[in-house]
């Protein structure tokens, strides 16, 4: 009995990952939609900060988990950097679409939307790479999927680079361009933070040979 309570069951961990992940593509879906329809209500903003808490909750308890283990399937810091950073992912989401609540910009950036679609699709792939953790025969799969977020954070790069430079040219109204720039800075903060995820799971693949 005192060996399994310093023991623990790999699988705990895992399950803590996924829940952490699935809470990121629910807020990368939630911010797509607030910039697809124009859904900005306290009521969809709500629904946001949700997914925020809820993976607040996973991190304080995979943390708690990580300080009561003897034995961990990966090494300590490795889940330590992993967890924090799948936070950080869900925190700029957040705070993007909580942004977008508050200061309610006159009309929607079909930029903002592309963005948003990019950091959803980033979140997806982290999502589908941090579950393959579990199995580190299929290093393969996890290192094409490392070489996709990297592409989709170029990408969203660029998006915003090319977005930033188009409010210069139509925007007139200071508040408004600050408004957006703020916006926009947090989602590519966010794939920033996808791309960061990657090079952790990149440097535990490599670790396990």
């Amino acid at each position: 009995m005192m060996l399994r309570s310093i023991i623990p069951r790999a699988e705990e961990f895992f399950t803590m990952f996924d829940e952490l992940t699935g809470s990121i593509v629910d807020g990368a879906e939630i911010l797509q939609g607030m910039m697809a329809d124009g859904e900005n209500s306290t009521a969809t903003a709500d629904r946001l900060h949700e997914c925020e808490h809820r993976g607040d909750e996973i991190v304080h308890r995979a943390l708690a988990h990580l300080h009561r283990t003897f034995v961990t399937p990966i090494d300590r810091l490795d889940i330590h950097r992993l967890v924090n950073q799948l936070d950080d992912i869900l925190d700029f989401t957040h705070a993007a679409g909580s942004r977008l609540a508050l200061y309610q910009p006159r009309t929607l950036r079909p930029e903002a939307l592309d963005l948003s679609t990019t950091l959803l699709a980033a979140a997806r792939i982290v999502q589908e790479m941090v579950s393959l953790l579990r199995n580190l025969k299929k290093k393969d799969r996890i290192m094409a999927l490392t070489v996709e977020v990297n592409t989709r954070e170029n990408h969203a790069d660029r998006q915003r680079r090319e977005a930033v430079a188009r409010l210069l040219q139509e925007e007139s109204d200071p508040f408004e361009f600050i408004k957006w720039k703020e916006i926009l800075d947090l989602m590519e903060q966010a794939t920033d933070c996808c791309e960061d995820v990657a090079d952790i799971v990149e440097g535990i693949v490599l670790a396990h040979g």
